[in-house]
């Protein structure tokens, strides 16, 4: 006869008394910190007063007497203590680490974040690190093993941390996580401007952590920031090389180079060119979204070098694109490509696109056609060059062949 037949094992998972624990907990996880501190604004002085009179070769000594009590006052009141000499705070150092628990840890690391550039602060770090190598922050291991060059290095230890961050394959907020990075914080704040200052000008930073959170963050510096940012984006790349909602949002915030041409002189002239013609390209995605096969997308992005603008309107889709000595005009649907002399263009063409009587027209057949005006010449205006079909085969091959003239400036 088994036992098993009579006997059951079973599990019990105390669920109502955990959560009542974990309340507890957070009702009473700051009271000894309270405690210590109410009390320290009696006892601190006393201390402080023993400490400065104590030799730097006793100070190890007296740390050793000290009640746990004493040692935690030291960092939960007032520290750094401005008003204390360098002597006396190294010495409260000695103290901090010669005692040292993770609650020392965790408050000097909290400290940091919002008093980064102080050095005796950082000087407590470092010894920190000596004796627990920052376990209260439970790192991972990519984290843990630069954590040493962080902390030692030689421009301080928020700028270890930058280049702890700009290395590892970790994204930004889940190191931020993962180091406790407090939000809000004067180390945070430098943390994300420094990420944006050095990792703008390559794509590594962006694919690791996103457009999206790039842009988020972009958003929040205030105009005279953002442009010294979005210069550092802009500036290495041509406009096949944007990505898309970065330089969405530049162009959101500081508008179109072509209409308010002041707000972009902080750029060079060279990348303005590739604003405007990341801004050509769009336009031309719009023109022919419809088409199934992108050819006359493809075909006309070899020519955006050479274009000066390219104009929208929307209904029927139509596109004037813009070069030095013509213009020519595509319609959304697939067909013939109208080709005019710039001068003619301007002063004959565009004027119907802007008319009453094509405003107020419904039919979009009529509409396309006013814009189809074959004559060579009009009023002693060059006018009409050519049409070029994009039905067939190989009519890239035979537009080509036009091109090449035409962007040197020959219509015969």
């Amino acid at each position: 006869m088994e036992i098993n037949q009579y006997f059951y094992l079973f599990s019990f998972k105390p669920q109502l008394l955990s959560e009542e624990r974990v309340k507890i907990e957070q009702k009473y996880k700051n009271k000894a910190a309270d405690i210590i501190k109410k009390r320290g604004k009696m006892l601190l002085p006393k201390l402080l007063e023993i400490i400065r009179s104590t030799p730097s070769e006793s100070i190890a000594e007296l740390a050793q007497g000290l009640k746990k009590m004493e040692v935690l006052m030291l960092i939960y009141e007032d520290y750094p203590f401005p008003e204390e000499s360098v002597e006396t705070v190294q010495k409260i150092n000695q103290i901090l680490t010669a005692r040292y628990c993770i609650e020392v840890g965790k408050t000097a690391w909290v400290l940091f974040q919002h008093q980064y550039e102080q050095s005796l602060l950082q000087d407590l770090l470092k010894r920190i690190y000596t004796v627990d190598q920052f376990g209260f922050l439970l790192l991972e291991d990519e984290l843990l093993l630069g954590m040493e060059e962080a902390v030692l290095h030689k421009e301080g230890m928020a700028q270890g941390l930058l280049s702890l961050l700009l290395k590892t394959n970790l994204k930004t907020k889940d190191a931020f996580h993962l180091l406790k990075i407090e939000e809000e914080s004067k180390l945070e704040a430098a943390l994300m401007k420094g990420i944006l200052s050095n990792g703008l000008a390559a794509d590594r930073i962006i694919n690791r952590d996103g457009t999206e959170f790039i842009v988020r963050l972009l958003d929040n510096y205030p105009m005279d920031e953002y442009k010294s940012l979005i210069k550092i984006y802009l500036e290495p790349r041509k406009y096949n090389q944007f990505h898309a909602k970065i330089i969405q949002q530049a162009v959101e915030r500081l508008r179109d180079p072509r209409e308010r041409s002041a707000d972009w002189e902080f750029l060079s002239e060279a990348s303005v060119g590739e604003v405007k013609r990341w801004l050509i390209q769009k336009k031309l995605q719009i023109i022919f979204e419809n088409d199934q096969d992108n050819q006359r997308l493809n075909y006309w992005k070899r020519f955006i070098d050479y274009m000066e603008d390219v104009e929208l309107i929307q209904d029927p889709m139509i596109a004037f694109i813009y070069f030095d000595k013509f213009v020519v005009v595509e319609y959304g649907s697939i067909g013939a490509a109208y080709f005019y002399h710039r001068d003619g263009f301007d002063q004959i063409i565009h004027p119907i696109s802007t008319s009453s009587s094509f405003s107020n027209s419904r039919n979009s057949a009529k509409k396309e056609s006013m814009l189809k005006v074959p004559e060579s010449t009009k009023g002693g205006i060059l006018l009409f060059i050519d049409k070029l079909d994009h039905r067939g085969g190989r009519w890239n091959d035979k537009f080509d062949n036009y091109m090449r003239y035409y962007l040197d400036g020959v219509f015969y």
